[in-house]
């Protein structure tokens, strides 16, 4: 790999917003979740370093318009206001990650010759790591994954068959809403650790375990903070530097207890009991029971009154969701987890406020703004105020059925009491 020593040797006792001080990044993924969320972090925090992103054309939106889309989402609302115009900072670069040279055209590489740190957040790296190889000036590549791709005990030793050069292996548990930014609890997509938190169904897991859940952005800052100790260790280290990042601390028991104040207040628009059970035959009986009958109930009466049946449908994708947590909850994960804390400890307190990877977070408060958060970004409100309705009318059906079930039972009964009478007569 191609690299400038100079550069190196100038970085090595930078701190870390003068490492990233007008710096050329490349960035991948930047169409995912956490994509956008190290996007509007990096422009947010160095107001002077440019980023270039490869991505596809698609749905018949080519690159800038997917740019655009993306600074219009809501995860860009607080940027939008405080730099408004950081989106001149961005680059789009039309490409494929899984193409030679990642797609890009002749033109556009030469753009990329003074990239100095290149982040990976996207899918396969085999073709990126080989383009970066043709990158003079780069100090240090980051590798996003899932730390669950590894069996038995999880290390954080060095890893020499990802790549030759500076690389930063940055390994994640699920990744669940914002802690503190953009704003407390944010989350505008819909996936397992945010289902489970809103109280969205019933989940299938062992609740005394450690709940593998990071707030994005304590990722975002994980992958931040990789990237500039990787650059500026002073270490001789060959091959990639494993960082483990820490998920909160609490079980996942305690994390949906702690969340009914929230689930209550912010109520999630489906049937369900919400809670986790490790009994597989308990827990498909009570989706069954408690979560689809009632749906494909409320859906026949909206389907007979001649409106959209949606109920089955969200029903649905909050199993989906809730299904991707289940290899994870139902056992215990072996990590080691002291690199990262190690490196917050070189940072000043004001970049520790600023890029906090472990810090204490007050369950319930999370929990709480991440309700909130969901209500706000991820239910439609037409189906909050239906759910209402559709509940006390499925409610009020239950109780007149078990009502009627009682008085018919009741009446039975004085029937077969009255012919015993008659036939002692």
């Amino acid at each position: 790999m191609a690299l400038l020593s100079s550069s190196i040797g100038q970085s090595m006792n930078m701190a870390l917003r003068e490492w990233y001080a007008d710096r050329e990044l490349l960035l991948t993924g930047v169409t995912s979740d956490l994509g956008r969320a190290v996007l509007e972090k990096i422009l947010r925090s160095f107001p002077s370093v440019k980023v270039y992103t490869v991505l596809r054309s698609r749905h018949g939106l080519d690159k800038e318009d997917r740019i655009k889309n993306i600074f219009m989402s809501p995860r860009f609302e607080r940027i939008r206001q405080e730099v408004p115009d950081a989106i001149s900072r961005v680059k789009a670069m039309e490409g494929n990650l899984v193409y030679d040279d990642l797609g890009v055209i002749k033109e556009n590489r030469k753009l990329l010759q003074n990239v100095s740190a290149v982040l990976h957040a996207a899918g396969p790296c085999q073709k990126l790591l080989e383009f970066c190889q043709k990158l003079p000036r780069l100090e240090v590549i980051a590798v996003v994954s899932s730390v669950f791709e590894q069996e038995g005990e999880i290390g954080e030793s060095n890893e020499e068959h990802v790549a030759d050069g500076p690389v930063a292996l940055l390994k994640i548990p699920l990744i669940g809403p914002a802690y503190r930014e953009p704003m407390p609890g944010f989350v505008d997509v819909l996936k397992g650790p945010t289902a489970l938190i809103v109280g969205a169904g019933f989940a299938l897991g062992r609740s005394e375990l450690r709940a593998e859940i990071i707030p994005i952005d304590l990722t975002v800052n994980s992958l931040i903070l990789a990237v500039w100790e990787r650059a500026t260790s002073k270490k001789n280290v060959k091959g990639a530097v494993v960082y483990n990042a820490a998920p909160i601390e609490c079980t996942w028991g305690e994390l949906i207890k702690k969340g009914r104040r929230g689930n209550q207040k912010f109520t999630y628009p489906t049937f369900g009991l919400r809670g986790m059970t490790s009994v597989a035959k308990l827990h498909w009986i009570l989706v069954l029971l408690f979560e689809w009958l009632p749906s494909a109930f409320c859906d026949t009466i909206l389907g007979q009154l001649g409106a959209k049946k949606r109920l089955l449908e969200e029903q649905r994708r909050v199993r989906n969701a809730l299904r991707s947590l289940e290899s994870i909850s139902s056992r215990s994960w072996s990590v080691e987890r002291n690199r990262l804390y190690q490196v917050q400890q070189r940072l000043s307190p004001e970049e520790q406020d600023a890029f906090p990877v472990v810090t204490e977070i007050d369950i319930e408060s999370y929990v709480l703004c991440a309700n909130a958060a969901a209500k706000k970004y991820c239910v439609e409100e037409s189906n909050i105020t239906l759910m209402k309705i559709l509940r006390l009318l499925f409610f009020f059906f239950i109780a007149v059925a078990f009502l009627s079930m009682l008085l018919f039972n009741r009446y039975r009964t004085s029937e077969i009491i009255k012919r015993r009478e008659l036939e002692q007569l």
